[in-house]
């Protein structure tokens, strides 16, 4: 344990308080003070916005706002997207190691999960890339691992302009891997079809949630943080380190906690997720925002046809792909349509795999087995 982390005070401090997490040695503090301050990348605002944070924080705790959206349609009193009915719509918990990169992370886990939950895919193969967003689009207006960056202008890039898959740049520490962004990624990316700001909403980050899926949310980290092992945290230390970009991906208002994915690795907390009590270090109240949808251009790989789907009107076909859902059969022509669909219909009748170039949701290319 690095000597200038004071774990036994932390413990000290949870014993003395009214809160019951668990504190003990992880990853971040056995690492020097510089080295944990690097895990975190978002700038801390002023010393009157942390106050007036924190003020609105504690009325939201006061508060214990009841699950319920603002149109007054009741909500589950907990919701979890890392575990719906046994199944979890969240991808992976990833590690930004030493780059101030956690903005990426964050809004790559709301697309991502956003991708899954709303097609009700678990399995959707949508990986994509925390580099690009950093490395490329970051670094685009002057972002780097020592100053960090927002999610609600990262988020504004994967809208207006999209964001590759991993396998076309993956990640590395600092862009260590020396990898660029190749001049075919816009063939395969991923777009949002819209930003939507949820900053001092709790009833509208929980319908978000149900209706869409993860949302990105900066929080002021404290020193005991680093410690966090299990349960709900609330902080016991006034030693702010820091500002973080986390994905929040559930809540349960039993504990009146928000639910959160973090991108410190799985050694982290319970199992890289953490749950935090509501009001807690501007986590509703600084920076919190989701997108509305996920368009992908991609290749499906091979697939199994589930279900076919045809009207009358021209050029209007439809494929039921396994790990895909619903898409729409393309053809710049009718008889290329037909062409296609023909081929897609022998798939499944002989119970084959397709593999499909997918565009926004449309089959553009299609190669049967």
């Amino acid at each position: 344990m690095a000597k200038d982390f004071d774990l036994a005070a932390v413990m000290a401090d949870i014993e003395a308080s009214p809160f019951d997490w668990t504190a003990g040695e992880t990853a971040l503090t056995r690492m020097t003070e510089a080295e944990r301050d690097h895990r975190l990348g978002v700038p801390l605002p002023s010393k009157a916005e942390v106050a007036r944070l924190e003020k609105a924080g504690a009325k939201i705790e006061r508060a214990a706002l009841a699950a319920s959206a603002d149109d007054g349609v009741a909500l589950p009193a907990a919701f979890n997207l890392n575990n719906v009915g046994g199944v979890s719509y969240v991808a992976g918990v990833r590690n930004q190691l030493g780059c101030g990169s956690c903005v990426a992370f964050g809004s790559v886990a709301a697309l991502e999960g956003t991708a899954r939950w709303t097609r009700r895919m678990p399995n959707l193969d949508v990986d994509l890339s925390e580099a690009h967003l950093f490395y490329g689009w970051g670094a685009s207006v002057g972002r780097t691992c020592d100053n960090g960056w927002f999610p609600e202008p990262a988020l504004g890039f994967c809208t207006n302009r999209g964001v590759t898959y991993e396998n076309e740049w993956p990640y590395s520490d600092g862009n260590s891997n020396g990898r660029s962004l190749p001049a075919s990624w816009e063939s395969h990316r991923a777009k949002s079809v819209g930003v939507v700001t949820l900053t001092n909403n709790v009833a509208g980050i929980k319908q978000h949630l149900n209706d869409y899926g993860p949302v990105a949310a900066c929080f002021i980290v404290y020193a005991d943080f680093f410690a966090y092992r299990g349960g709900v945290y609330r902080r016991t230390s006034n030693d702010q380190r820091g500002g973080h970009c986390v994905a929040i991906v559930g809540y349960d208002d039993a504990q009146s906690a928000w639910i959160c994915k973090n991108s410190w690795g799985t050694g982290f907390g319970e199992g890289g997720f953490f749950r935090i009590g509501y009001g807690q270090c501007g986590i509703e109240t600084w920076q919190v925002v989701g997108v509305r949808g996920v368009n992908l251009r991609t290749w499906t790989g091979n697939k199994a046809v589930v279900g076919l789907y045809a009207s009358g009107h021209d050029r209007n076909a439809w494929a039921y792909l396994a790990d895909h859902g619903w898409l729409r059969i393309g053809g710049t022509t009718q008889v290329a349509h037909t062409t296609m669909l023909t081929q897609v219909a022998a798939s499944k009748t002989r119970n084959r795999p397709v593999n499909t170039y997918c565009n926004d949701g449309l089959v553009t290319t299609l190669y049967a087995f």
